[in-house]
């Protein structure tokens, strides 16, 4: 196998005279007559699912939805209406979503925040500032699940994890379903104005079709989170906000043991605050900050020299993340970046293992006035196992020089508790989007620490997301002595130049069944912070075809070389230092993932190193019905070296049960070969009142030489003003 294997995939057979000519409206003269009006009534709706009440023939529908997909800016297949009531207090929307065949409706599953596009649904936008850039999102699906969203720069980052108090029912049709909302107005902040014009869209997934559609028609690259394409909601008038908010107690109990020790119980409290200062600007105040609800890390087998990148999961630090954003965003079907991430939360409350340490609070403020946004955040931490305490604070102020350019500046910092020890890294940001398919960004930051020397790192990019181009470039560089403490770093003293390109092919007949090709490569060359000594370069070429059904196949070949400079470990194995050169190829599918079956499956194979690897994993999930799925993940790695040969396995089993839309019990079992260690995480949770829980939660751990055991119970009650 040699470095003409990249040749390879870009000769996969295809037929040019295949590929459908570009055909664009013009988007903004129908977005101009995108307009729908919200009709005053003075008795509130019953919230059934029903649209009976004569109020809603008062109001004209919005109709006409046009196709994101597959055939981009036609009228949508299935009819759908969509009409809009307010009362003093609340936002009611109706719609009826046609279908000839309501009996094969797919609800994949009914917890919240489900996967808003893997079955049928609809989704409301609204840019209630009408900034043309962010948003709230209100999704469910036939069988009334929710899910609600906060869009941000377009839809580049969606943070699904604010949760606001709204209502909907739905009802299966002989023509199809329908559904009633109710989103109070104090849920939402919009200006202080007498009548309100707000941007609007709307989205609806028909997933047998696997066909997407907008109200107002929205680029098949971009998300329908994208409200510079959004149409226009208006008739709202003395809408009452409400005193914006919201305090929510709680108390925890546990019960902790480890094997090698008696049992130990623990119970507390605290409360989580939430004021709407202004109607653009959010304050959050959290005494005793508790996480104990919180799914388990999944495990990972390492295979490189650096560290591992774990996603945050707490609520409370993933809240609000946009106003502490920095760099070009990421689609949310892209795999970031992680090289160096200016602001990583799991730095706070969290040992370098991952254990949590007590949090005594913290506070957050987040939101914008006129073309500045803010977002401040500090938390404290308390002693924990003889290490000091510590506050970590983060800031970032910017500024809209223009509708298309945002300068900013940043601060993070950790200071410990009674010591001199400190780390602190402050410096600035610029984004730029000179085109709707353009995104420019560049950041640079100094770090200052005690005792040691203070050194910088920064990044610039580049990223064009067009109807058949995808292009992402840059150049990022991490000094010697950078450390940042607020951040992910995953290797310093290094400076690397990266690019991606893909070029898209759509078929002309949409209704095929091959939707999608592309064709790409990525490269990435890294040398040492002097660029004197070439460390690393990374060639790769990829090949992909999305189904018309859902699924999708992508195959890449890759050739690597590194250099190493000390010895390392994989698994039980140990790499000299030395120059080396590899190779490997990989293959991935994945099946329609709104099945009742579906899978993936990825096998790649190759030169390692000094030796060779061969890496095969899949998933199987099994959905019964709309309230009970089952899921498996297996993944093998082998790795054959000189001195010896390294199997790393990892095995997961996955139960999830929503009772109803409000009670839930998840299960999740893992196995890592490489530790043998069994990890196993069960949790109960009952919504029993709009944002408020109760938790049930059980953690095992079981390595060799060692069993913890835990059971966790939680419960919150919001109270809103």
């Amino acid at each position: 196998m040699r470095r003409v294997v990249l040749l390879a995939l870009c000769l996969l057979p295809v037929r040019a005279d295949a590929w459908a000519s570009a055909r664009q409206p013009d988007l903004e003269a129908i977005r101009a007559i995108k307009h729908v009006e919200a009709v005053a009534i003075d008795q509130p709706i019953r919230v059934d699912g029903v649209l009976d009440e004569p109020a809603w023939q008062r109001a004209m529908p919005a109709t006409d939805f046009y196709q994101q997909q597959p055939a981009e800016f036609e009228l949508a297949t299935r009819r759908t209406e969509v009409r809009f009531l307010y009362d003093r207090d609340t936002l009611y929307v109706g719609a009826v979503l046609y279908d000839p065949e309501p009996d094969r409706l797919i609800t994949n599953e009914l917890k919240r925040d489900f996967g808003g596009s893997s079955g049928d649904g609809f989704g409301l936008i609204l840019d209630t500032f009408q900034d043309r850039r962010s948003a709230f999102g209100f999704i469910t699906n036939p069988g009334g699940a929710q899910r609600e969203s906060l869009g941000y720069e377009n839809g580049r980052r969606n943070d699904a994890n604010w949760h606001g108090v709204w209502f909907v029912k739905t009802k299966i049709r002989a023509d199809g379903w329908s559904l009633e909302y109710a989103i109070p107005f104090k849920t939402l902040r919009f200006p202080e104005n007498a009548s309100q014009v707000w941007g609007m869209n709307m989205v609806r997934w028909a997933r047998r079709a696997n066909e997407t559609s907008t109200w107002a028609p929205v680029p098949r690259q971009f998300t329908h989170y994208n409200v510079a394409y959004a149409g226009t909601l208006t008739g709202i008038a003395n809408a009452q906000p409400g005193r914006n908010l919201q305090v929510k107690p709680f108390t925890t109990a546990q019960v902790r043991r480890d094997a090698r020790g008696p049992s130990d119980g623990a119970g507390d409290g605290g409360v989580d605050v939430k004021w709407g200062i202004t109607s653009s600007l959010l304050l959050d105040a959290s005494w005793r900050t508790d996480f104990s609800q919180v799914e388990a890390d999944e495990q990972q087998i390492n295979l490189t020299r650096f560290s591992q990148f774990f996603p945050e999961k707490r609520e409370f630090f993933l809240e609000s993340p946009a106003a502490f954003q920095i760099g070009v965003l990421e689609n949310e079907m892209e795999s970031p970046r992680r090289d160096l991430v200016p602001f990583f939360s799991r730095r706070i409350g969290l040992s370098g293992d991952g254990r949590p340490l007590p949090v005594v609070g913290g506070l957050r403020l987040t939101g914008r006035s006129g073309r500045q946004g803010l977002g401040v955040l500090t938390m404290q931490t308390e002693d924990f196992e003889g290490r000091p305490g510590d506050n970590f604070t983060a800031a970032r102020m910017s500024h809209d020089v223009s509708r298309t350019a945002t300068v900013a500046g940043f601060y993070f910092g950790r200071e410990a508790t009674g010591s001199a020890s400190f780390n602190r890294v402050g410096g600035f940001d610029v984004r730029l989007r000179p085109h709707a398919t353009v995104e420019i960004e560049g950041f640079a930051m100094r770090s200052a620490s005690a005792g040691l020397s203070s050194d910088w790192a920064g990044r610039t990019g580049f990223r064009l997301d067009s109807r058949t181009h995808r292009a992402r470039a840059g150049f990022l560089h991490i000094g010697d002595a950078f450390r940042h403490d607020l951040g992910f770093v995953r290797r310093r003293g290094v400076g690397t130049a990266f690019g991606q390109y893909a070029r898209v092919f759509r078929p002309r007949n949409p209704d095929g069944r091959v939707r999608e090709y592309r064709v790409g490569a990525e490269t990435e060359t890294t040398t040492d912070a002097g660029y004197s000594t070439l460390l690393t370069r990374v060639g790769q070429a990829n090949y992909e075809m999305l189904f018309a059904g859902g699924g999708e196949v992508r195959t890449w070949a890759r050739t690597t070389f590194e250099r190493s400079r000390s010895p390392f470990d994989v698994g039980s194995l140990t790499v000299r230092p030395g120059e080396y050169t590899f190779e490997d190829v990989g293959l991935e599918f994945r099946s329609n993932r709104s099945a009742a079956l579906s899978g993936s499956v990825e096998i790649s194979a190759g030169e390692f190193w000094t030796g060779r690897q061969r890496q095969a994993g899949g998933g199987l999930r099994w959905r019964l019905n709309a309230h009970f799925a089952l899921s498996t993940t297996l993944s093998r790695s082998a790795i054959s070296l000189p001195e010896g040969g390294f199997t790393g396995d990892l095995v997961g089993l996955r139960a999830d049960w929503s009772v109803t839309s409000r009670m839930f019990l998840n299960a999740f079992v893992q196995y890592n070969g490489e530790t043998d260690t069994w990890l196993s995480n069960v949790r109960y949770n009952l919504i029993h009142r709009p944002l408020s829980d109760f938790y049930i939660v059980w953690n095992e751990t079981h390595a060799p030489g060692a069993t913890r055991r835990a059971v966790l119970l939680k419960f919150t009650h919001m109270l809103a003003f």
